[in-house]
């Protein structure tokens, strides 16, 4: 077959998926996204693979407002099925680029937005409500494995975080750092602005088995709220610190 033969027929094939991918619904992306991100919904949903829309996403049960996404045409260059997503709701927005890579994984990259606490109340040891606040967003990659997480980076921020459960109070801001480990994730969280003081590590395998220890103290010894609080979690050692070791399956 000759070369002009060969340019011509490659050209068709192409013209032929870009038609075929303008014309498949995007309700399959949308089942393809679900079933790898078991705890995510998306209802309402509108367009082609291309370019396409979701009304309502749900997380855990738990509305973030519309989704739209359209496809990266450089991502077949990096073997991936690539697209940008933008969520945007009532107190949340969301920025990101989703990959679909081979072996059933999900690479989100790029993310950046800002969602509420009650996304990730599921995942907390406390009540519903018990804790309010938003959650900053500074990723540079997800990775996620048959709706398990097996790796991330980057920052998240709980800002202005207020406890309701077991007593009111008024906990600040906070920082954890993500930094990928063989197995998982290793994490740093500490005080940002906050009547705490906190520095704890947190370890989450593949296989979702955390650990996470640390020490919390007063930052001021005659905050007798604050006291009161901490005075929940038992004895403090010799330096005035609560100290914690938790882990569990998550």
């Amino acid at each position: 077959m000759s070369w002009r033969v060969l340019r011509w027929w490659l050209l068709g094939a192409v013209a032929y998926l870009v038609f075929l991918g303008a014309t498949l619904p995007a309700r399959y992306l949308a089942d393809r996204a679900m079933r790898q991100l078991p705890g995510l919904e998306l209802n309402g949903v509108t367009g082609s693979v291309f370019s396409g829309a979701a009304a309502d996403v749900r997380w855990q049960g738990t509305s973030l407002g519309g989704m739209a996404w359209r496809f990266d045409w450089l991502a077949p260059l990096s073997a991936s099925f690539g697209y940008r997503v933008h969520l945007q709701g009532e107190s949340q927005e969301l920025a990101t680029r989703m990959d679909m890579g081979m072996g059933h994984r999900l690479y989100l990259r790029g993310v950046d937005g800002r969602l509420p606490v009650a996304t990730v109340m599921a995942w907390l040891p406390l009540p519903p409500r018990a804790l309010a606040g938003s959650l900053t967003l500074h990723l540079d990659q997800l990775s996620f494995k048959e709706g398990s997480l097996r790796s991330a980076q980057g920052e998240v921020d709980l800002d202005e975080a207020v406890l309701s459960w077991p007593a009111t109070a008024t906990l600040g801001s906070f920082r954890m750092l993500l930094i990928p480990a063989a197995d998982g994730v290793d994490a740093e969280v500490s005080d940002v602005a906050s009547p705490l003081r906190l520095n704890a590590k947190l370890s989450l395998s593949s296989g979702g088995a955390y650990h996470l220890a640390g020490t919390l103290a007063a930052k001021d010894p005659g905050d007798s709220a604050t006291r009161s609080l901490l005075a929940g979690l038992g004895n403090p050692d010799s330096t005035g610190q609560y100290p914690f070791d938790f882990k569990g399956q998550w």
